[in-house]
């Protein structure tokens, strides 16, 4: 799709003609440029123009002799599965020089060298040929919680791509490689910019996998403990995240809590529950936050020593 912008002497000349001869025929300038410069453009890359969502808006500015171009950003949707601890989904800025480098982070501007988005993006640009990247997840998991199961939905936003005609098997393939045994993606496709919006607004419930520290704990107890943290949780927003969201009490509903293995100090238990149920608050308690916990119910200290999410489930679905 091509624009123009006339110029201040070239627009105020075309008004006076149209004040002399009449606009009774009259076509815009900018309209007879648009027109003659998209009829060129398309005849050298044989494409068709697009006049609802262009990949490239070519902008001429005459006053100026410029020309610009606005390559709409790439959109691909797929899965990603973080099979290692201690990586972030997004990139994490220094709290202390918020990306700026600083003694705290050895000058890397990050808490984290690393995380889901960084090693997604870094074959995606290179194959794209893009300026940079925008990831967009369907939620999070902790920091030291993997993400296991089928993976969790994300969009990844290409921005400003140069090569948009990829092969997603290949680029999935490439991405795999350079992530080693750290990340693996699935299910990647081409989508539009409003799949972020739904991935977004989606709500979607989790499945995990728990080991927890139970020293002194027998095995009936935690049965029975399970089974009363199996309902309607009240949860006053975790101290660990009190600096950052609204303190609030919120219900969640744990769905399912079932004992998978039991040992002398520790056990591994699954507990399914819907979206936005904080798991580590749901056994420790957080002295007082959560009601009920794991820890009130076995009247013991509880603590989550593991976490992997094993399943993210759309609500709708």
């Amino acid at each position: 799709l091509v624009g123009t912008r006339p110029g201040g002497l070239l627009s105020e000349n075309e008004e006076l003609l149209w004040e002399t001869a009449g606009t009774g025929y009259a076509e815009p300038l900018k309209s007879e440029i648009n027109r003659e410069v998209g009829k060129r453009i398309a005849g050298v890359t044989e494409k068709e123009v697009d006049f609802t969502e262009p990949d490239v808006v070519v902008l001429l500015d005459i006053a100026r002799d410029t020309v610009q171009l606005q390559i709409r950003s790439a959109y691909i949707y797929g899965r990603y599965r973080k099979l290692v601890r201690g990586i972030p989904q997004i990139r994490w800025y220094c709290t202390e020089c918020r990306g700026k480098g600083c003694e705290r982070c050895s000058f890397t501007g990050k808490m984290y060298p690393e995380s889901v988005d960084e090693l997604i993006a870094v074959p995606v640009v290179e194959a794209m040929k893009a300026s940079g990247t925008a990831f967009h997840g369907a939620g999070r998991e902790d920091v030291d919680a993997r993400m296991l199961g089928s993976g969790r939905p994300f969009v990844l936003e290409v921005k400003k791509p140069r090569k948009r005609r990829i092969d997603p098997g290949r680029l999935e393939k490439d991405i795999n490689e350079y992530c080693g045994t750290k990340v693996v993606v699935s299910d990647l496709c081409f989508v539009d910019h409003q799949k972020v919006r739904e991935i977004k607004s989606e709500q979607y419930d989790k499945a995990y996998l728990v080991t927890i520290s139970c020293s002194g704990v027998n095995r009936d107890t935690l049965i029975r403990g399970l089974d009363a943290i199996t309902g309607v949780i009240r949860q006053r927003t975790p101290s660990r995240v009190a600096h950052r969201r609204s303190d609030l009490v919120r219900k969640r509903e744990v769905y399912s809590a079932v004992l998978e293995s039991f040992s002398i100090d520790s056990a591994v238990i699954r507990i399914e529950c819907e979206a936005g149920l904080y798991v580590k608050e749901l056994i420790s308690g957080d002295h007082g936050r959560t009601v009920p916990s794991l820890s009130e119910a076995v009247g013991a200290d509880v603590a989550v020593t593991e976490l992997d999410v094993v399943a993210v489930k759309p609500v709708s679905a």
